[in-house]
């Protein structure tokens, strides 16, 4: 509807016999004048009341003047509501399907007010007057949505890492005993299923490598290379990948859920600010979980190996331990404690980030929350090339 003013001469729209208003609805009634040369004057109150009978009766007119064009004035319009505005809209579809325009002229400042509350039902059919989105523009569409998500989860990471360090002091005061409640959830609980899986793979490891190495004689440099694997790649990789299935994707419901119940907007009523309130516990607890995490599942790891040896190659305790510390290197140790802390960093940012990404109801908790363990999964495997070429050209 394109608004065109001009002045409106009055003229009866109906030869019908109007009822005679009585006191209480003298000054709720609507007036409709017109249409006199392509123009319609509406007077009163365009709401629920009257606003089926402005449609019934303008219906026609919108039609027979559909060539020309029609034009509304709603200067004397007292009080405009959105079923008067969706009945204007419906006037309008109308004079589109004649192939006419329905023009809106003076508007009044209660019909001004709705028209500008009420934009969507003042223009009903916008939408599909735009053209059909081509290829390009969808590709283009989609990278600007990926730049945007990523700048959102940097943004995410910068406070984070801002309110862990710089507003440490601030921080503890949010939630006392957050930390060390996050810790047990993340760390002390996911001991017993981390301890299985690395104990398994240190015999898993010490089997397979046991099998070649015999062909050389050279079983007993097993135990140097299982003490390299657990504490270089196997046991921060796989306790990473354990945390990521069971931590992140606990952390990622739990902020999707408070997302969905609108928690989070009511934190930022209340003067808090989630990811210091939310995010940062998690992440500090993270930081310090999986790192003591990684460093018992590579000690069970080599135990695992050891019980192996024992028993398929022979190979005396002694023997073992010694090529054990004789294969320990500090630099193995740094590496696998760096990559720890960088694959808690990544499980928490990210599933923090999709937590927040939540909305609707409980379908979209569990869609983040899958696509939070896959996300972090991914991430960590290429965090681990990316330490393992570095440091390999490195060495």
């Amino acid at each position: 509807m394109s608004r065109a003013p001009r002045r409106v001469p009055e003229v009866p729209l109906s030869t019908a016999p109007a009822r005679r208003p009585d006191a209480a609805d003298a000054t709720s009634r609507l007036e409709i004048d017109g249409p006199s040369d392509g123009a319609v004057a509406l007077r009163g109150r365009l709401d629920r009341e009257h606003a089926a009978d402005l449609y019934e009766r303008l219906r026609p007119a919108v039609r027979e003047h559909a060539r020309e064009g029609l034009a509304l004035d709603l200067s004397g319009v007292e009080r405009l509501d959105s079923v008067g505005v969706a009945a204007l809209s419906a006037l309008s579809r109308a004079a589109r399907d004649a192939g006419g325009e329905l023009r809106l002229g003076d508007c009044s400042d209660a019909a001004r007010d709705a028209l500008d509350l009420f934009p969507a039902a003042a223009e009903p059919d916008a939408d599909d007057e735009k053209p059909a989105e081509g290829f390009f523009a969808a590709v283009g569409a989609g990278l600007a949505a990926r730049v945007h998500g990523f700048a959102s989860l940097l943004a995410l990471a910068a406070d984070t890492f801002y309110f862990t360090f710089a507003g440490a002091r601030r921080t503890r005061r949010v939630r006392r005993g957050a930390v060390w409640a996050e810790i047990l959830r993340v760390g002390v609980n996911a001991v017993p299923i981390v301890s299985l899986i690395t104990f398994l793979i240190g015999v898993v490891v010490g089997l397979q490598s046991a099998a070649q190495l015999r062909n050389f004689g050279a079983q007993v440099y097993v135990a140097n290379l299982i003490t390299i694997s657990m504490l270089r790649e196997m046991g921060p990789l796989m306790t990473a990948i354990l945390i990521a299935g069971r931590s992140g994707a606990a952390i990622a419901a739990e902020v999707a859920t408070m997302q969905v119940t609108q928690e989070v907007d009511a934190l930022r009523t209340m003067g808090l600010n989630p990811t210091r309130y939310i995010v940062v516990p998690k992440f500090v607890a993270m930081t310090v979980s999986l790192p003591a995490l990684t460093v018992f599942a590579g000690a069970l790891g080599i135990f695992g190996g050891y019980l192996m040896t024992l028993v398929y190659l022979d190979i005396g305790t002694e023997v073992y331990w010694t090529r054990v510390l004789h294969a320990v290197a500090l630099d193995d140790v740094l590496l696998g404690f760096l990559k720890s802390v960088a694959f808690a960093w990544i499980i928490v940012v990210l599933a923090a980030f999709r937590g927040f990404q939540a909305h609707g109801g409980a379908e979209s908790v569990g869609r983040v929350t899958t696509s939070s363990v896959v996300s972090a999964i991914f991430w960590v495997i290429v965090a681990d090339a990316m330490f393992s070429i570095i440091f390999y050209f490195q060495g």
